[in-house]
């Protein structure tokens, strides 16, 4: 988007706002397997195939306004850096001499601003734009609203921070009035959408910032698939927009960005294809930015307050059973809105109060401390950040209680994500994501020495769910929710019982430190013939968010299939691994269960303290025998041991892809295979390998890879690999003829990437 003519009179502006709530199980800081977004290992996977990936790679990042989601960006920045690094470079190139780039910013949750207090309002935008200053290096002059929602007291605290404008649909348009002018009511269809509009704040007439409200049958023409049904279509409806060709106007068009290639297929290659068309004919693509510098608002505008873009009933959709739902599931009833939240608020204010009172002992001004410590880069868990920041002196006991004081305040804040009351029933996965940050913020409560939980659930239990086996939301809470939680001791447990099965090491994220000693076994044959086997060995952990550590003697014995016994007996307990091995083998199963429970306590952990991901593979790897017959439990046998062997640091990877390639032989479909949601990641790694280390071995291994899994019939990832394949073309275009320029040039023509670099070196 170069810097535009007024005098041209015609400009289109398409604004996308991509999003994802926060999916992470919050005890982990990782995303777990969703079953629902298969071949993918989960939603965000999946739309970043579809929508994310395409839109970066073909540039139309460059050529359009957007705002994505903070949490999303961490997302990505962790798990696809390359992507990660496309977003913030097109917005970069967008911004040329003026420094007026396409990216705007969102506050940093995905809150209703209008249902929050004035401080959560001004932590959740300060949070938002700092965020985006330190990821795309400027300041950002926009702002989106989550679903649109606005009042007069959340727009003046954005203009207080230094927002220029923001954007609104147009029914949230109340009167307008030119200078000098009497105000005049208007209506969605009645607003002209082609102009920016100021606002003046009722609460400090200092304060404005401009709104852009956007063309509401072009926009809901993105989300029906209507306006990019094809590139012609798209560039006709935005000429039949125009109004009066002697003034300058900008059609702008906006949605949810993932209709782009995700829920409408080819969107995005019609979006290009119209925008090519219309910069031919002299219709250019702007920013609102850049639109605004050009054309500054000559009217004013008053604002319908507690309005959305997503709800006709004003904020109902969050609030109460308003009859905004995704579906019209029969005598269904969406009454749990409005209990969740008072159960949500009521749990917020007493942890706001623990907050205060741990952060008033050192700081002055609790609340600015939050506004300052950003979930973003070292310094969110280093105490001298803090200490840099206090009143008053702390020891570092004190400073590990604020520490955890503020990430409860994190969690807090992110139980009001929007997601949670948008669909139709508190068992969906997106309520399930906000009590889980409820219950994380609960569990970091009781680190403080206050547990609030069991008035939270007697709360929960007036927001009635239409699913009958939940009766309501504490049932849903109790069944989906705390099993998900994860402590330093199930994490123990679940490093243990992957090393009695020589699964250990396994990969964990970067914040949980688990070291396991060496193992001790002990095997005997149980009456039915059965295996059993006892292992003892040394397990510490270590959380960097919460600076929790501890370390037991973890025993597993290991009765049958998945039949699991874990006890963590102290590091302290006087402990004699030999005698207790003596002790199994004299033993029955019952009766060595009991000893141990008498000894170090029941077991708490069996095959559920396993992590959900590694829960469900091994499911796969240790079905009986009986169920597969004999020649197909072998082949699973020999992929373990295979995958095991690549777990472990091996790159002898032949073995692993004739099994791969020859899964369908044996009756088994390679994506079912255990493990086999990992082996994309698998051939990302050869190819990045073979494109930072070059030579004739790496490369070969990569080529390998990417043609066992196409033959095995695995979804690879299209736009990673044309990424690959453009990265590598950049890498080799300014080296003589070799055999990596050949297999690049062959990639790259598999790919349909016909304009390769290589071929115009």
């Amino acid at each position: 988007m170069g810097a535009s003519n007024p005098d041209s009179g015609r400009f289109v502006c398409v604004h996308g706002h991509f999003y994802q709530p926060p999916r992470e199980n919050p005890w982990l800081g990782a995303l777990e397997r969703e079953e629902t977004a298969t071949p993918f290992h989960d939603w965000n996977e999946r739309i970043s195939e579809e929508c994310y990936g395409p839109f970066a790679l073909d540039d139309l990042l460059q050529r359009v306004s957007f705002n994505f989601g903070p949490t999303l960006l961490s997302w990505m920045e962790r798990a696809h850096p390359n992507l990660y690094r496309r977003v913030i470079a097109a917005d970069r190139l967008s911004a040329g001499e003026d420094g007026l780039g396409n990216a705007i910013a969102q506050p940093y949750i995905h809150a209703i601003l209008p249902l929050a207090a004035r401080r959560e309002k001004e932590t959740l935008v300060r949070w938002g734009l700092a965020d985006f200053s330190a990821r795309f290096s400027r300041k950002s002059l926009g702002l989106w609203l989550p679903e649109t929602a606005v009042d007069d007291e959340t727009l003046d605290v954005a203009a207080a921070e230094g927002v220029k404008f923001v954007i609104l649909d147009p029914s949230q348009a109340a009167e307008v009035r030119s200078e000098d002018e009497e105000w005049a009511a208007v209506t969605a269809q009645s607003l002209e959408t082609n102009r920016a509009y100021r606002w003046i704040s009722p609460i400090d007439d200092t304060r404005s910032l401009a709104v852009f409200f956007y063309h509401r049958e072009l926009s809901s023409g993105i989300v029906s698939g209507k306006t990019t049904r094809s590139g012609e279509a798209f560039a006709s409806a935005v000429r039949d927009s125009f109004r009066n060709e002697a003034v300058a106007e900008m059609t702008l068009i906006a949605s949810d960005g993932e209709f782009y290639g995700h829920h409408n297929r080819g969107a995005e290659v019609a979006l290009g294809e119209g925008l090519r068309q219309l910069e031919e004919e002299g219709i250019r693509s702007i920013n609102p930015a850049r639109f605004l510098r050009l054309c500054p608002p000559d009217q004013e505008v008053l604002i319908q307050p507690r309005t959305s873009w997503s709800c006709t009933h004003g904020l109902g959709r969050w609030e109460n059973d308003c009859g905004c739902r995704s579906t019209s599931l029969p005598n269904w009833s969406q009454s749990w809105r409005g209990p969740l939240r008072e159960a949500v608020d009521r749990l917020a204010k007493r942890l706001d109060a623990l907050y205060e009172d741990e952060a008033g002992v050192f700081f002055d001004d609790p609340w600015g401390l939050r506004d300052a410590f950003l979930s973003r880069g070292a310094e969110e868990h280093d105490l001298r950040f803090i200490k840099n920041l206090a009143q008053r002196p702390f020891n570092v006991n004190q400073g590990v209680r604020l520490l955890r004081a503020l990430e409860m305040q994190r969690q807090c804040l992110a139980m009001f994500t929007s997601c949670g009351w948008f669909f139709d029933d508190p068992s969906g996965i997106e309520t399930v994501a906000i009590l889980q940050r409820a219950a994380h913020a609960i569990d970091l409560s009781c680190l403080l020495g206050e547990n609030p939980e069991d008035a939270f659930i007697a709360r929960l239990t007036e927001a009635k769910s239409n699913v009958a086996s939940f009766s309501d939301a504490a049932g849903v809470y109790c069944r989906l929710v705390e099993p998900t939680r994860v402590g330093v001791d199930r994490l123990a447990a679940h490093a243990a019982i992957l090393d009695h099965l020589e699964l250990w090491p396994s990969k964990l994220p970067p914040q949980l430190n688990v070291d396991i000693g060496p193992a001790v076994r002990v095997e005997k044959q149980g009456l039915a013939g059965h295996d059993r086997a006892l292992s003892v060995r040394t397990a510490s952990v270590r959380r960097d968010d919460t600076r929790e550590e501890a370390s037991w003697h973890a025993i597993v014995r290991r009765a049958d299939g998945l039949d699991f016994c874990c006890w963590l007996a102290p590091k302290t307990a006087d402990f004699d691994v030999a005698a207790l091995g003596l002790q199994f083998l004299a033993q029955d199963d019952d009766a060595f269960r009991e000893a141990l429970d008498a000894r170090f306590g029941t077991y708490r952990f069996g095959f559920d303290a396993v992590l959900s991901d590694e829960r469900t593979e091994l499911r796969k790897a240790f079905a009986s025998e009986q169920g597969l017959g004999a020649e197909r439990a072998l082949f699973v046998r020999r992929w373990v041991r295979a995958v095991v062997a690549s777990r472990g640091g091996g790159r002898e990877d032949r073995l692993l892809l004739e099994l791969m390639m020859s899964a369908r032989e044996h009756g088994f479909l390679a994506e079912n295979l255990p493990w086999a949601f990992r082996l994309p990641e698998e051939l990302q790694s050869r190819l990045e390998e073979a494109l930072v280390l070059g030579g004739a071995t790496t490369v070969s291994r990569a080529l390998s890879w990417l043609d066992a899994m196409g033959l095995a019939g695995l979804k690879i990832g299209e736009w990673r690999l044309r990424d690959f394949s453009r990265r590598w073309s950049e890498k080799l275009s300014s080296q003589g003829p070799s055999v990596e320029k050949d297999a690049c040039r062959a990639l790259s023509e598999r790919l349909g990437e016909t304009e390769a670099i290589l071929e115009k070196a």
